[in-house]
C-alpha cells in the first residue's frame, strides 16, 4: 500500500506540464534532462498558452514553494525548433535563479517592497536565438520566346518578296527590354530575274507588358542584319548588303504559346540594281515589311 502511494505521489508531481501544442512535451522533457540532469526533479515546470499567437507562459516552481514565471514569444517556425528554443530558455532560468540577489531587508526608513504575485517576478529574458543570415532570394529564371513565321516586303523596283524568319528573344529589365536574334530567308522575281537573299543579325525591342495578366507586350524594335543577295537569270550574281528593320511589334504570351506581329520599314544599303536581258530590277530603299511569328514561351 505504501509503495503504491509513493508511485502515485511521484506521478502526481510530474516535473513538466505542457498545456499547448506549440511544443512537444516529450522532447521538451528530454531536452531539459540533457541540460540539467537529475536536478530537474527538484523543479516543477508548467507551460500554458497566453491566447496570443506563438506565445506561452512558463511558470517554474521549486519544491520549497517559491515560483517565478516568464512570457515566451517563439521565433521558431516548427514544433521542433520551438521545443529546442523553450528547453534552452528554461534551462537558463533554472541555472540563474540561485544567483538572484536576495531582496534588501526593510528598516525603519525604508518602505517594504510591494509583493509581486507568484509567477510574475522579474527575471532576465530568455536568450535570443542566433541570428540567421538573410536567405538570398533565388534568381528568377530567364523568360523568353522562340518562333518561326512568314515575312513579306513591299517596295518599288522588286515589288514583292516573301520568306520565313526564325527569331528568338528574352524579356529582361522587368520585361521592358528584349534582346532579339533573327535569321531569315526571302525571295522574289521580276523581269525573269529571281532574287534570293538570306540575312542574320540581332537587335532589341523596347516596351512594356499590358493587358490582363501581362499577356500582351507592346513595343518598338530595331534589328540590324548582314544580308547575302543572290540574283539569277542567264548569269548569276551575288553580293553582301546591310539591312536594318525599324518598326513596332505586338506579342501575345500564353502559358506556352507565343504569337507575334511586327511591322515597319526595311532599310537596305546600298541600293541594289540588277540588269537582265528583259529589264532592270532595283531594290529601292525603304521597303515596307510585315511579319508574323508562331512559337513557344520558355522559362
Amino acid at each position: 500500500m505504501l509503495l503504491a502511494l509513493a508511485i502515485l505521489a511521484v506521478l502526481a508531481a510530474a516535473p513538466i506540464e505542457v498545456g499547448t501544442d506549440l511544443v512537444d512535451a516529450g522532447k521538451l522533457e528530454s531536452g531539459l534532462r540533457a541540460r540539467i540532469g537529475p536536478e530537474l526533479d527538484d523543479w516543477q515546470v508548467r507551460v500554458t498558452p497566453t491566447g496570443l499567437a506563438g506565445q506561452v507562459q512558463v511558470t517554474i516552481a521549486r519544491r520549497d514553494g517559491q515560483s517565478f514565471g516568464q512570457t515566451v514569444q517563439f521565433t521558431g517556425k516548427t514544433v521542433e525548433d520551438r521545443t529546442r528554443e523553450l528547453a534552452a530558455g528554461i534551462a537558463l532560468l533554472i541555472e540563474v535563479y540561485p544567483q538572484q540577489p536576495p531582496p534588501p531587508a526593510a528598516d525603519a526608513t525604508t518602505q517594504p517592497p510591494t509583493p509581486t504575485p507568484p509567477g510574475q517576478e522579474h527575471l532576465p529574458p530568455l536568450p535570443e536565438p542566433p541570428e540567421q543570415p538573410p536567405a538570398t532570394p533565388p534568381r528568377p529564371a530567364l523568360r523568353g520566346w522562340l518562333g518561326l513565321g512568314p515575312r513579306i516586303e513591299l517596295g518599288s523596283g522588286l515589288r514583292y518578296e516573301a520568306g520565313l524568319d526564325l527569331m528568338g528573344g528574352l524579356w529582361l529589365v522587368r520585361e521592358h527590354i528584349q534582346p532579339i536574334i533573327s535569321l531569315g530567308f526571302s525571295g522574289g522575281a521580276r523581269h525573269g530575274i529571281s532574287v534570293l537573299h538570306g540575312r542574320f543579325g540581332a537587335g532589341a525591342a523596347f516596351g512594356a507588358p499590358l493587358g490582363p495578366g501581362d499577356r500582351l507586350w507592346l513595343g518598338a524594335h530595331v534589328l540590324g542584319h548582314a544580308m547575302y543577295v543572290h540574283a539569277a537569270e542567264r548569269a548569276t550574281d551575288a553580293t553582301w548588303l546591310s539591312s536594318t528593320e525599324v518598326g513596332g511589334l505586338l506579342q501575345y504570351r500564353g502559358r506556352r504559346l507565343f504569337l507575334g506581329l511586327r511591322t515597319g520599314v526595311d532599310l537596305t544599303l546600298p541600293t541594289l540594281s540588277i540588269r537582265g536581258t528583259r529589264g532592270v530590277v532595283r531594290r529601292e530603299v525603304p521597303r515596307w515589311c510585315f511579319g508574323l511569328m508562331f512559337g513557344v514561351v520558355f522559362g
